[in-house]
Order: structure tokens, then sequence, then C-alpha cells
């Protein structure tokens, strides 16, 4: 069950990236996923349970893909989003429920 929310999740942040105008490169997309698959499993059954909770995790990981694209932005990078632009985001955004 928490393995299709994980996926789930991902897709999400596929779909925001996209919107963006973005992709994520291959490196990004690994890092994002274990990101992902930490957050979802440190969430507590009652947690879990919640749809609102996990609302709440989707919305999340919108910011930090929102929080990447400022970051290639400032880069000038116009079409992916890196492991650079994922550890900055990572650095300042956190901490953001339930990932870290």
């Amino acid at each position: 069950m928490r393995e299709n929310f994980k996926e789930r999740v991902l897709q999400r942040a596929k779909e925001r990236a996209e919107k963006l105008g973005y992709n994520l490169t291959s490196v990004a997309q690994s890092d994002l996923r274990e990101f992902i698959n930490q957050g979802i499993n440190r969430m507590s059954t009652e947690e879990y349970d919640s749809a609102t909770r996990r609302l709440i995790a989707l919305e999340n990981i919108e910011k930090l893909i929102e929080s990447m694209s400022r970051d290639a932005k400032s880069r000038s990078l116009n079409e992916s989003l890196d492991y650079k632009s994922f550890s900055s985001a990572r650095s300042s955004i956190c901490p953001l429920w339930p990932f870290c």
C-alpha cells in the first residue's frame, strides 16, 4: 500500500516539474525517489491512514519541486532539474513533513 503511495508522490513531483517546464535528470529522479521513500516510511500508521496527511505529503512534494525550479532558474537551467537543484531545495526547504 505504501509502495503505491510512494509512486503516486513521485508521479506528482514529475507532473509538477513538467508544468513548470522542466524534467528531472536521472540522478535527481533517483535522489528524489529515495527522499520520498524515506519520508513515506517515516509516516506513522495513523498519519498514513489519514487522507489529510497524505494530501499534505503530496502538496509538500510540490513545494520541493517548486523550490528546485527556482534554484534551476537562478542558475539559468531551462530544461532539467538536476542534483544541485535537488540538494539546494532540500537544504533550504526542510523541515518539510514528512520528508525531512
